[in-house]
């Protein structure tokens, strides 16, 4: 089968379209047949090793010091079932569907298996594939943070990039959920992230919002550049910060601030409940996909480049077309 390949650290042009073996589904797994998969920023850190300062070297012992133990990227992926292992009783061949391999990625290619009591969840015909697979990364994002940091309604949520893949799904989920929602982005995107349920939005290339005076019950940061550091004066008594992303110094101190809320990658996250929870939302019109750009399969670079560059709206999605079953 044809998979996007990356077996360098590099510039966007180390992704080439290369022949894998195609995977055999084991007992308990669904082979996906893919239409749509996303380019993030977590394939884009990956491939160019962009990670917060002090995190080079932990994660070359992860993914490979000079060559990338996996060079199939790719977190998320729609598309319907290929096949079936024999003891698969929730999933038949033929059924739409929306999947993920998590962090193990391998998802930029024509095939890829997944357990199916994993992450996967059936998707209704009314729902595109391009349309769905674009707020998986985003929609998982928000999930685990707004869970682990306990968000409830009425309170008031700051949101830092708040037109990226994330902080589109967490505008809208947070709102879903009965929070007040200030919205951190440049003026250019300030239309759609009130669109999308902000309740303000702070131009950040006009104003330092960390200077604004204001006070917020929760802060996420999806972008790295407001450190708890610099933002924790603007929580009230008993707010949390969400760090999505950060350096290795300040995930070692969340260990020592009860008001940090870091990542989490346990099975609760990467669940079926949580993919039918985030089908629902897109279904109920609760959850509105935005797609900042579309590439095909070849040109799958062109999606790393456009990532790399930092200013996209959204999603960038890149479309395959699916070899004859």
């Amino acid at each position: 089968m044809k998979a996007a390949i990356c077996e360098r650290y590099g510039p966007p042009e180390a992704v080439r379209i290369g022949e894998v073996p195609t995977p055999v589904p084991g007992p308990q797994d669904v082979l996906v047949r893919v239409h749509a998969t996303t380019v993030n920023s977590g394939d884009c850190r990956m491939r160019a090793l962009d990670v917060p300062a002090g995190l080079s070297l932990l994660t070359r012992f992860a993914l490979g010091f000079t060559r990338l133990k996996q060079p199939v990227f790719g977190f998320d992926a729609a598309g319907d079932v290929a096949a079936t292992g024999e003891g698969v009783k929730d999933f038949a061949v033929g059924d739409r569907v929306l999947a993920s391999r998590g962090f193990e990625f391998g998802c930029h290619a024509e095939y890829f298996c997944v357990p199916a009591n994993g992450p996967i969840a059936r998707i209704p015909e009314s729902v595109g594939y391009e349309e769905i697979v674009s707020i998986c990364f985003g929609g998982l994002t928000a999930l685990n943070f707004f869970s682990r940091g306990k968000l409830k309604a009425g309170e008031s949520i700051l949101i830092n990039g708040a037109s990226g893949a994330v902080g589109v799904a967490s505008v809208q989920i947070a709102r879903q959920m009965g929070a007040k929602v200030t919205g951190v982005c440049s003026a250019r995107n300030a239309d759609l992230v009130r669109s999308l349920g902000a309740d303000e939005v702070i131009d950040y290339r006009k104003e330092n919002f960390m200077r604004s005076g204001q006070k917020f019950d929760l802060i996420m940061d999806t972008h790295g550049n407001a450190p708890f550091r610099c933002v924790k004066h603007m929580l009230k008594p008993g707010g949390r910060y969400l760090m999505v992303i950060g350096t290795l110094l300040e995930m070692l101190g969340a260990a020592f601030h009860t008001q940090i809320v870091g990542a989490s990658e346990n099975d609760e996250v990467f669940s079926g409940k949580n993919f039918r929870r985030l089908v629902s939302l897109v279904e109920s019109g609760d959850l509105r996909p935005v797609i900042d750009s579309t590439y095909a399969f070849d040109q799958i670079a062109a999606a790393h480049r456009r990532v790399d560059g930092g200013h996209k709206s959204g999603s960038v999605v890149v479309t395959l077309s699916p070899p004859a079953p």
